[in-house]
């Protein structure tokens, strides 16, 4: 799912309609927070053509994007490389992204890479 980051807030595509396109983004913390920013972007719009229709009720995720890469790559090397020992592979990772790491321990994300792990084989 296509994800914006925008000083520190993340939003995902809720839609996309219109005459031209606009792409109508939901707040990544909806369901979790309950919050209800909004934005728009034109469909052929940079990050710079983002408005903000609603405010969060939260702060700011300054690690967000660090979080985003960590995840995407730990599911890239589980996906691609099976025979990886998991806590392995996450203990390399950690490294290259100390926040992300920190603020996702093993434990909880543990499942996720056994998931991907077995899905490639």
């Amino acid at each position: 799912m296509p994800r914006y980051i925008v000083d520190g807030f993340v939003f995902h595509v809720n839609i996309t309609k219109g005459k031209p396109p606009m792409i109508y983004l939901r707040c990544l913390e909806y369901k979790r927070l309950g919050c209800h920013a909004r934005a728009v972007i034109p469909s052929e719009g940079s990050i710079q053509d983002i408005k903000l229709n609603k405010p969060h009720n939260h702060p700011p995720d300054f690690a967000a994007e660090e979080k985003i890469i960590f995840m995407r790559e730990l599911k890239e090397i589980m996906s691609q490389q099976p025979e990886q020992s998991p806590r392995a592979v996450y203990a390399t990772l950690s490294k290259l992204y100390p926040n992300a790491a920190r603020e996702t321990p093993f434990d909880t994300i543990r499942h996720k890479l056994n998931r991907w792990r077995r899905q490639s084989e």
